[in-house]
């Protein structure tokens, strides 16, 4: 299970001083993994079997969490778990997120057997995306709910608490992993994040935190191919599209790659894929990704009311992520939201806007910050300060989720237009992402607030720090009024925001509150109401809202526009303004 790789180090011009140069690095364990398709009490199933150099002092723990992206109780989805070779007895804690296996010193390679299993139908519900989805046709998989992996594998070398050491010191956060695939023979697919059609995949050294970070789908996916100046590009994508074509979305796809290469001056990865899976949904469109090693996964709904131009800004989000959040690693996850979400939607639609990608230009980024000022204006937290921007807050209320987006937008736009006033429209926010790329490529430097501090400074005459402080990590709002007079922009003041006037219940069939000033209170909503039925466009202040409620055993059917008027700033769609946003 250890495999040595050998660096050899070529000194000119004495021989035999290059073969003294040749040192083996340190042993890396080995991961195996073998995943087959397989069944459990008439369920389909994944079978997937590990075999790794357990840890010496005994007690080897297999991580697997019960809780991640938004999602409890993974521990479900696993079946059948037993030992394959070697002996030992397990005890699983799902709450810590491991099994714990106690073993003889000593011996060879273990390998533990489970079997994965979809416990939740499906539903147009896309959060179950981040859930196995295991069907006859199909799987759909997140590395992190398919696959386990040695708690002392990922301790740099060391066991964690109680733990011994798997292969002596040295080989880091890093295994040799290889997985194989069975089951999935032509014309059934196999692909993921780091390969396709590939039965037997060797991954070689790989760091543990990109292995586990990867999306794997299987079954009768369709896979089209395309080249982006060299390197190859992939689209796993299944069923049969109403609103666009596989070929459409690839086409876009690939614009969108070669747009963003360009904006990074990076052009340095050999593979990348998209794995697209459909979901049904009745009324509205609904669609997400993550951002994944060498990948992104998406779910869109499969209806007519979802467009193209949804999918350009969901490429353009998710692809962004491939630099900002990935290569650019934040040092705190949700502490650092505001850059890995924030400038993502910024750029987002600034590339989007200044590379012409599907025919959208300046007026689609004047568009975008103007929504970022309603959307922040109409968050009911919207002044709640950087600290409380948390995992469970992040995953459990949408308007946490939603604030770092809102809140690093407006604030990557104010030092873009900082900084190219500073220099006299010779560099912008553009030459400080990609230093800090370089700073985290070539130095290993991941992203915090002072360090993004420190690296503005040298394109602003004053220092960030008290701004970033009072915006950023406090919350306060930015006077954008007073910053569009500076630069001169020419802006209304006046706007309708969305609101939903009304509170649900944490199931979402109840009414608990009511804002008695609201279009909802004024068509009759009521605290307490039973929501029968739904039909609600978030964020969109032109579509009406439509309930049907239960009171006092009588049903109610309910309509209403959901908006507000706020006094806030917003950019005009001027020639003036594209010219002054765009040079």
């Amino acid at each position: 299970m250890r495999r040595i790789v050998f660096l050899c180090r070529v000194i000119a011009p004495a021989l035999f001083v290059m073969f003294s140069g040749c040192q083996p690095e340190p042993v890396l364990p080995g991961l195996d993994y073998k995943i087959s398709r397989s069944s459990w009490d008439s369920l389909p199933a994944l079978q997937v079997r590990i075999a790794f150099q357990p840890a010496e002092n005994g007690k080897t723990r297999l991580l697997f969490a019960d809780n991640a992206w938004g999602q409890d109780s993974l521990w479900n989805t696993v079946k059948d778990l037993r030992m394959h070779a070697g002996q030992g007895t397990s005890v699983i804690n799902r709450d810590s997120g491991w099994v714990e296996i106690s073993h003889a010193t000593g011996t060879g390679p273990l390998e533990v057997g489970y079997k994965i299993i979809q416990d939740q139908p499906l539903s147009g519900d896309p959060s179950l995306t981040y859930r196995p989805i295991v069907q006859p046709e199909y799987f759909h998989v997140f590395a992190h709910n398919l696959l386990m992996v040695p708690e002392h594998y990922q301790a740099g070398g060391k066991a964690g608490e109680g733990q011994g050491q798997a292969s002596g010191e040295g080989f880091g956060n890093r295994a040799a992993v290889r997985l194989s695939w069975e089951g999935w023979e032509a014309p059934g697919v196999v692909h993921n994040s780091f390969g396709s059609q590939q039965p037997e995949q060797d991954l070689g050294a790989i760091d543990l935190d990109r292995f586990m970070s990867a999306v794997f789908v299987g079954g009768d996916f369709r896979v089209l191919t395309a080249d982006v100046k060299g390197n190859t590009v992939h689209l796993a994508i299944r069923g049969d599209w109403i609103p666009f074509s596989p070929e459409e979305v690839m086409d876009l796809l690939r614009q969108t790659l070669a747009a963003q290469r360009d904006f990074w001056q990076d052009h340095s990865q050999p593979y990348f894929t998209v794995t697209m899976r459909p979901f049904s949904l009745e009324r509205g469109s609904s669609y997400q990704g993550t951002g994944l090693t060498n990948s992104f996964a998406t779910s869109v709904s499969n209806n007519a009311s979802t467009s193209l131009d949804q999918l350009v800004y969901l490429f353009n989000h998710e692809l962004m992520h491939n630099w900002i959040g990935h290569a650019i690693e934040n040092e705190s996850e949700e502490a650092q939201y505001w850059f890995s979400e924030g400038f993502t939607e910024y750029y987002t639609a600034k590339n989007i806007a200044a590379y012409g990608i599907a025919g959208k230009d300046w007026g689609y980024y004047i568009e975008a910050v103007n929504e970022k000022i309603r959307q922040l204006a109409a968050s009911p937290v919207r002044t709640a300060p950087n600290s409380d921007i948390t995992y469970e807050n992040f995953w459990s209320s949408r308007d946490y989720e939603k604030l770092p987006y809102y809140r690093g937008f407006l604030f990557a736009f104010y030092l873009d237009q900082q900084i190219r006033a500073v220099s006299e429209r010779r560099k912008s926010l553009d030459n400080l992402m990609r230093d800090l790329l370089k700073d985290s490529r070539e130095k290993g430097i991941k992203l915090s607030g002072g360090h993004f501090v420190k690296r503005a400074n040298a394109y602003l005459v004053e220092d960030l720090q008290p701004f970033f402080h009072k915006y950023i990590e406090n919350g306060e709002l930015l006077p954008l009024e007073d910053y569009f007079r500076d630069l001169e922009l020419d802006f209304k003041t006046g706007a309708d925001l969305f609101h939903l006037g009304f509170t649900f219940s944490p199931e979402r069939d109840s009414v608990i509150s009511v804002d008695p000033e609201s279009a909802a209170f004024a068509s009759g909503v009521r605290k307490g109401d039973r929501v029968l039925s739904r039909s609600i466009y978030m964020g969109a202040t032109d579509k009406e809202v439509e309930l049907v409620v239960r009171r006092n055993g009588r049903e109610y059917p309910v309509s209403y526009l959901p908006r507000r008027k706020e006094p806030i700033p917003q950019l005009l769609d001027t020639p003036e303004n594209r010219e002054a946003l765009s040079k």
